[in-house]
């Protein structure tokens, strides 16, 4: 039987995805008309119809200074070494969201852009304490928003799963989840705090692929937004686990936190937040920020100070700042020939040609990541086509 072909700028909907179902049958394909096969066909119908209007990206919910960081429907990472303060940052991105029209906290500069859009904050801890650590983490979240310490804001929600055996945790979050999503119409801003301690093994694909495949469907389907952190492996750049490096996939803004080194590579009171990835800007300069015993968190660092420590430290070339130069002249892509990268690090640097040729040859060595616009972990390459040696950055193999 002939079939009437589709009109592909008319309007589709459920009936004519009945009737897609219906010739199908027809076909001889009863057994085979699922109820993933009725989703994708749904989906392609939706598809279909926002292809043909004008796409409007979303706008940002909340900026660092000028910098778009977070926007609707998107998993984000922070990740560091343990102890460079991750926890406290994302104290002050959720003290964002929470905040009060009219507090003059500075927040790290952190500043959502409609306070009419009312976030609901929900806290997930894996790792603090039930009597002293949590409670107090949260009071500072709180005052920071503007809040007394015996308020208790409609919209900020946390919860511990510290008494949660680890092999229950991704089920009781997940049920966690759906109670929280049916007890609110505002958009949620989730904390996962530690990410990895939400699941069984955040080194087995399956139990890993769990939790990143919750968050996605959760961000497509609702007004969700994840915020992720998660530790380094020791002495390396690299999130933990199988998990980690999907995590890194799956992220639209991957937050890197780490004290600054001095000459001597030992750390500093300055703790640097560099941008691994912005998927939907181009990639912002790092910014500076330390502990204050006066103000009992974090502050913006100044700039003087900032500039001191990185300027007695260049003169060194170590690997961690060639790292940051080389992403910056390779990381979008970019190749230059050997002359050309010599000669822009050296002027960077301060440094002779023979010092920077070593500490390129170490990093090629070495197991160190350099990460490129897209946030992948990278090698460098050097090449040699037609007598000219080349550099540039190749993406690592994935899991």
């Amino acid at each position: 039987m002939e079939t009437t072909p589709h009109n592909e700028n008319s309007n589709i909907g459920a009936d004519d995805i009945l009737n897609e179902i219906e010739q199908l049958i027809q076909r001889g394909n009863e057994a085979i008309i699922s109820d993933n096969l009725k989703t994708i066909l749904a989906t392609r119908e939706k598809l279909k119809e926002i292809k043909a209007s004008e796409i409007r990206f979303s706008e940002p919910v909340l900026k660092q200074g000028e910098n778009a960081v977070i926007f609707p429907h998107t998993i984000n990472v922070i990740q560091g070494q343990a102890g460079v303060h991750k926890s406290r940052l994302a104290e002050n991105i959720c003290a964002a969201f929470l905040k009060l029209n009219g507090n003059q906290n500075e927040l790290l500069g952190f500043n959502r852009l409609n306070f009419d859009a009312i976030h609901t904050v929900v806290y997930v801890d894996t790792e603090r304490n039930l009597s002293e650590q949590l409670p107090y983490a949260l009071q500072s979240i709180q005052i920071k928003a503007g809040y007394n310490r015996a308020d208790h804001p409609s919209n900020f929600e946390y919860i511990s799963l510290l008494q949660i055996s680890r092999k229950e945790r991704f089920a009781a979050l997940n049920e966690y989840l759906n109670h929280i999503k049916k007890s609110t119409n505002n958009p949620l801003f989730i904390v996962l705090d530690v990410s990895t301690d939400c699941i069984e093994d955040f080194n087995k694909t399956d139990k890993s692929m769990e939790l990143i495949d919750l968050m996605n469907m959760a961000i497509n389907e609702h007004n969700v937004i994840f915020l992720c952190l998660i530790h380094e492996n020791p002495k390396s750049d690299k999130a933990r686990g199988h998990f980690g490096t999907e995590l890194m996939n799956k992220a639209s803004t991957v937050m890197q936190v780490g004290f600054e080194k001095d000459a001597s590579q030992n750390d500093t009171d300055i703790i640097r937040v560099k941008y691994l990835k912005c998927r939907s800007t181009a990639r912002h300069t790092p910014f500076y920020i330390k502990y204050s015993s006066e103000a009992n968190g974090l502050v913006l660092a100044d700039a003087i100070e900032v500039s001191g420590v990185i300027n007695n430290r260049k003169h060194k070339a170590s690997n961690e700042d060639m790292i940051e130069f080389i992403e910056m002249y390779l990381g979008d892509g970019t190749t230059l020939t050997r002359v050309e990268l010599l000669e822009k690090l050296c002027k960077d640097f301060k440094a002779s040609q023979r010092t920077i040729e070593s500490r390129i040859a170490e990093l090629m060595s070495s197991d160190i990541e350099i990460f490129n616009e897209q946030g992948q972990g990278c090698k460098l390459l050097k090449e040699t086509l037609e007598k000219t040696v080349y550099y540039k950055l190749i993406p690592n193999e994935p899991f």
